[in-house]
């Protein structure tokens, strides 16, 4: 065989073990190309492990929370809040008030593929991962299951 030839097969298996090594890994990490409402439950799943909890009326640890939140440290974590939902304009947010009831301070939250929110002012408790939904505005996104009113 000349070395031509020789360095044409060695070209074609060095391919074909490329392309086998792509679908072994392809194969291995399950891929069926269809991937419709895996996101959706992979993302509820992720809601089952809490990072920060917040109690009815905890109004300095939702100040804590809000901060971090705007700041952009509180981003990837789950919390549950158990707090008031306000719709005063095209947002929702769970809110708490403070002890006297003269202040509250919240965040605003999404429920994932949902049109149909709670009623303003209805105590809820939302379980939820911290996102950034556009850049520089951070809400809580969580989906209907996570809603619990009470």
């Amino acid at each position: 065989m000349d070395k031509n030839n020789k360095n044409l097969w060695i070209g074609i298996v060095a391919v074909v073990a490329v392309v086998i090594a792509v679908v072994g890994v392809v194969i291995a990490n399950g891929n069926s190309g269809d991937n419709s409402g895996s996101s959706e439950s992979n993302f509820a799943s992720e809601l089952s492990n809490v990072d920060v909890a917040i109690e009815y009326g905890d109004y300095d640890a939702m100040e804590e929370l809000s901060k971090d939140i705007q700041n952009g440290l509180a981003t990837g974590k789950v919390v549950k809040i158990d707090g008031i939902v306000s719709h005063p304009l095209s947002f929702y947010s769970i809110v708490e008030p403070n002890e006297t009831g003269t202040a509250s301070i919240g965040t605003r939250f999404v429920i994932e593929g949902e049109t149909g929110y709670p009623e303003d002012k209805d105590h809820v408790v939302i379980t939820g991962k911290v996102i950034e939904l556009e850049p520089l505005v951070f809400v809580i996104k969580t989906t209907t299951d996570y809603v619990e009113a009470q």
